[in-house]
């Protein structure tokens, strides 16, 4: 059977192997793999699967903004974001490969199950399957983002770079580090090391170095006794107003504030 639709199409092998074509293109996918079809193009299969092939399918529309990237297109981002557990970039996104290999069944299983569930169910509103379907291309786009293989188009000295300076600021971030401090570590130009980093992180190393601090700052909000000035000191800081003011621009929260709300979430859950 040959068709045309108007809708995006995701399949997901259980068994067996099902063979179909996009346009010209010929996929052959097994257990664990991951097929996404487009809109707008010719599908078809080419040959017959044996008795007992199972797979999940579900059809979907993308009323937002939404682009194909070649393979190569993606790998910045997606090295970006597995590298730098700060990066934003990907926060209002799901990436979706058109074939992926190999996934993690345990959770998709249990998804798209609450999928078939609640869609032949007599739920009160459909928005309760949208939002089974988006967690479930969440945790797909999950998996793609921690099995993506970095060393792609990238030589292994510059991801043993990179994270050999990764590991020097966080053994120093309690120090008072910047740019300069990390370039003359690693015989860097302030400008090359600007660069590079930016490329590779998606953010300055100054605003990395905040990211970090303030996430050891709720650390240890959390998790010590220690008061507003001393957390401050302890992270290296001169200042304890600039302290309070970078705390409350990434957390939109004062420190306070933050400790006392988490205070309350341990409390209610003891």
């Amino acid at each position: 059977m040959e068709r045309i639709i108007d809708n995006f199409e995701i399949i997901i092998m259980n068994k067996g192997t099902m063979h179909i074509q996009q346009d010209d293109e010929k996929y052959e996918i097994g257990e664990g793999d991951l097929l996404l079809l487009e809109p707008g193009r010719k599908h078809k299969g080419y040959d017959y699967s044996d008795k007992g092939t199972s797979f999940y399918w579900a059809h979907f529309y993308c009323n937002d903004l939404n682009a194909m990237y070649d393979h190569t297109d993606a790998m910045p981002e997606l090295s970006i974001a597995q590298n730098n557990p700060y990066f934003n970039g990907l926060s209002s996104s799901i990436l979706i490969p058109t074939l992926s290999k190999n996934l993690n069944l345990d959770r998709i299983n249990v998804l798209f199950r609450q999928l078939l569930h609640l869609s032949q169910s007599t739920y009160y509103t459909s928005q309760s399957v949208n939002y089974i379907l988006t967690s479930l291309l969440i945790e797909i786009t999950e998996q793609v983002i921690l099995t993506f293989n970095t060393s792609i188009g990238e030589t292994i000295q510059k991801e043993d770079i990179l994270s050999q300076i990764l590991q020097w600021i966080k053994i120093h971030i309690t120090q008072n580090i910047s740019l300069q401090n990390v370039a003359y570590e690693f015989n860097f130009t302030k400008e090359y090391l600007a660069r590079y980093f930016k490329k590779r992180m998606g953010m300055s190393m100054q605003e990395y170095i905040n990211y970090l601090r303030v996430s050891n700052a709720k650390q240890l909000l959390c998790n010590s006794n220690l008061n507003i000035k001393e957390i401050a000191h302890e992270l290296g800081f001169i200042d304890e107003k600039y302290f309070l003011k970078l705390f409350k621009k990434y957390e939109n929260l004062t420190p306070k504030q933050f400790r006392n709300a988490y205070n309350m979430t341990f409390l209610n859950n003891v």
